[in-house]
């Protein structure tokens, strides 16, 4: 394997890690604020963040992926 497909893969695990942890911190937290329990899962707002997140974490990864490409 070369140093640019472990790169990638380490970055691919982070990102996801971080994906994680801020879905979990998150639900917990509005959850907690608002004390709806369940309910959260049908706010918008909520749905719209997770998914800004999961955006932000795949563009973060093709970033790197052309930064990679690019410093070679």
């Amino acid at each position: 394997m070369d140093e640019k497909t472990k790169k990638l893969n380490l970055m691919r695990y982070w990102l996801f890690g971080i994906f994680v942890i801020i879905f979990a911190a998150f639900t917990v937290y509005i959850g907690g604020v608002l004390g709806t329990g369940l309910l959260i899962m049908k706010e918008l707002n909520y749905w719209i963040a997770i998914i800004a997140t999961a955006v932000l974490c795949v563009a973060a990864y093709y970033l790197y992926k052309w930064y990679l490409g690019r410093k070679a």
